[in-house]
């Protein structure tokens, strides 16, 4: 390894392979950024998440209904 010769190959020829693997791949992603194939997050300052309500109401029977609270009071 610190001689640069095993198995007849330099390291920088791995090392070389790798970088340009990266490079490429970045290329890659980049011209799908630009041609519309992939969008990027948007900031997260400027994101505005709206909230709908799907949920349907149900008609409440008077066995459904809530009961009101009652309280006693002891006076001794």
């Amino acid at each position: 390894m610190v001689s640069g010769r095993d198995n007849g190959r330099p390291m920088s020829h791995y090392l070389g392979r790798r970088v340009l693997f990266s490079v490429v791949v970045l290329v890659v992603v980049i011209a799908a950024l630009k041609l519309g194939y992939i969008s990027p997050n948007a900031n997260p300052t400027t994101h505005i998440q709206t909230q709908t309500n799907i949920a349907t109401p149900h008609q409440q029977s008077a066995s459904t209904k809530q009961l009101l609270e009652k309280q006693s009071v002891y006076l001794g």
